[in-house]
């Protein structure tokens, strides 16, 4: 093992200690000053939304927009991975099978 990965594996245990002391003093009792009740982030600014919002951003304008037009780009890229290979594969086969 390189003194890389050493120094990597190293930080990573350091950065999961830290991580497991913060979690250690938040509290479960809702009374508690400590207490972060269960939540999702807004996908677009990462507010706080409850854990029901469906989609996952804040419901501003702004971030409902620019969300609608992420799904948009996201449903037209996985049509276009199926899409082209299949063509591709169309056009590999044609001269083939006549």
């Amino acid at each position: 093992m390189g003194r890389m990965e050493e120094r990597l594996k190293k930080a990573i245990a350091d950065t999961a200690n830290t991580t497991k002391k913060v979690v250690k003093q938040l509290s479960d009792n809702p009374k508690s000053s400590k207490y972060i009740p269960p939540h999702r982030h807004c996908v677009i600014c990462y507010t706080p939304v409850p854990l029901d919002a469906d989609p996952a951003h804040c419901g501003d304008q702004p971030c409902a927009e620019k969300h609608a037009r992420q799904e948009k780009s996201r449903k037209r890229l996985n049509l276009m991975l199926y899409l082209f290979p299949a063509i591709a594969i169309m056009l590999f086969l044609l001269p083939i099978l006549t």
